[in-house]
């Protein structure tokens, strides 16, 4: 056999991903995005994949070579083949276990068997004619090659069929006289309904009334069906005995690889079916090519998941922006006008690179980025009266754990931190936090509406938010490179709505 053991993880046979923190997850909107990607799969926990980041280079390249290999029509439509025929055989498992009758279940029991071996043939063939590429696919279809050719499964094939065989070949006969059934072999009994349908052919081209009724056809068998069933068992005790023992031996059929494979696969299939969403409108998304280098951050059209999701249901394109970091640059400083778009911003670069340590495509049209270690996120909070704690006091403490925690990997993402402080006391703190950033020299994005911080260093990039040129109340959602002009900002607002200077000081001197 070959040594495949997790088309996620190559390394391992457990998962070598770490968990991403509670705070992360729900401020950068990643709970809605993963909501959205399992959407319709209720029935599988395979969402939790997408809560355990990778930190190991070669393990998020080996799940891009898989999706990239999944992007192919005929490869993709191959993986779904396998994975339909794995739900109809769960469904006849379903049903097994659910009906009463023991040899109602063994029935059920040998047709999910039959289902799963024409699966595994199936897939077998089809990835034998694909040129696949990407290590984790080709050692499955190595896998799956040398399985379906084993002796097992040639031996669990054959010897279904042969037991489907002997069932097929059991013919009875059953008489209803008022309450009473009886159950006999058929012996080379007369077959009426030839001679009926031919008597009727004639008239089969006529329009008539159907007065056929439909039956109410039930999973499990009623009474008086069991009992037939066991009159046909004990007239023909042979083929029942090969299924019963067939049965015992064959309880548990299904390769635990495979069924792995089978559990894994949704995790690459649905965030196809999600990134189509988008695909189908002009939006893009891209293999990001990920690197341990430190503070390489280059990322273009890149776009916030969680609210194209909305803007696309209600046809609208979501904004697109650029971002970058080179040589010695660490932070991003976001500012510009209030709704402006700049948390939305903050937690687009957050997802990036969130979704480029699970190994999945992100959405932008090109980008370049490290894998980080953790990504902490530092929002604004409500206050709460029993923590007994002040809101300044809380962000304290909240940004004095992440502090403690991060290292030279690591991408710090604050929106708005330390507001609920006067002016001076906040541009202090944030200050302090930004040169304890640099000296970790980690990737950090600070949201702030204090313009001072983005000249605070030479690590410090100033990203600021726009607004239309001929009307500054209009904001477009756009972020540039360029020194932060707050003020200006507050100067046009105050003379489009007559708060100007000059203005002011005429209506007072009235």
């Amino acid at each position: 056999m070959s040594d495949f053991i997790s088309i996620l993880d190559r390394k391992a046979g457990s998962m070598t991903g770490v968990d991403a923190s509670a705070d992360c997850v729900t401020d950068l909107h990643l709970d809605q995005i993963i909501d959205a990607v399992t959407e319709g799969h209720a029935d599988s926990d395979f969402g939790r994949f997408f809560y355990a980041p990778f930190r190991d280079l070669s393990t998020v390249e080996y799940r891009q070579e898989v999706f990239d290999d999944l992007e192919n029509d005929q490869t993709r439509g191959s993986i779904l083949n396998f994975v339909d025929g794995m739900r109809a055989m769960r469904d006849r498992l379903q049903l097994a276990g659910n009906v009463w009758h023991p040899l109602q279940r063994q029935g059920w029991l040998i047709a999910a068997v039959e289902t799963y071996c024409r699966t595994a043939a199936r897939l077998r063939d089809e990835l034998f004619d694909l040129r696949l590429q990407s290590r984790g696919l080709r050692d499955f279809g190595e896998y799956v090659s040398r399985y379906v050719g084993s002796d097992a499964f040639t031996g669990l094939a054959a010897e279904s069929a042969t037991v489907r065989d002997q069932l097929s070949t059991i013919r009875y006969l059953v008489h209803i006289e008022g309450l009473r059934v009886h159950v006999e072999k058929f012996n080379d009994h007369p077959d009426y309904s030839c001679k009926v349908g031919h008597t009727f052919e004639r008239f089969a081209d006529e329009v008539a009334s159907d007065y056929r009724i439909a039956l109410a056809d039930y999973n499990d068998m009623n009474h008086v069906e069991e009992q037939i069933l066991q009159c046909v068992a004990d007239m023909y005790p042979e083929p029942f005995r090969l299924l019963d023992d067939f049965c015992r031996r064959h309880e548990d059929f299904i390769e635990p690889t495979i069924a792995r494979f089978e559990h894994e696969i949704p995790f690459y299939l649905s965030y196809l079916a999600f990134m189509q969403r988008f695909t189908a409108t002009g939006l893009a998304f891209c293999r990001p090519q990920v690197t341990n280098d430190r503070g390489v951050m280059d990322v273009r059209d890149a776009f916030d998941l969680a609210f194209a999701l909305n803007a696309v249901a209600e046809e609208k394109r979501p904004v697109t922006n650029n971002f970058s970091l080179s040589g010695a640059e660490r932070i991003l400083v976001v500012t510009g006008p209030n709704q402006g778009g700049k948390t939305t911003f903050a937690r687009t670069i957050g997802q990036c690179a969130y979704l480029a340590s699970l190994g999945c495509p992100v959405p932008a049209s090109s980008a370049r980025l490290t894998l980080p270690d953790q990504i902490y996120t530092h929002f604004e909070r409500q206050e709460h009266v029993l923590t007994l704690h002040g809101k300044l006091d809380d962000e304290l403490v909240r940004i004095h754990d992440i502090l403690s925690r991060v290292s030279a990997a690591s991408i710090v993402i604050m929106n708005e931190s330390f507001s609920s402080t006067t002016v001076s006391d906040a541009l202090l703190i944030g200050s302090e936090v930004l040169r304890r950033i640099i000296e970790l020299g980690c990737v950090a994005v600070y949201v702030s509406f204090l313009d001072e911080l983005s000249e605070l260093d030479p690590a410090c990039v100033s990203m600021v938010g726009g607004v239309a040129h001929d009307d500054p109340t209009q904001r477009t959602f756009t972020f540039s490179r360029r020194p932060a002009d707050g003020l200006a900002y507050a100067a046009a607002l105050a003379d489009k709505y007559g708060l100007s200077y000059e203005v002011l000081r005429h209506r007072i001197s009235q």
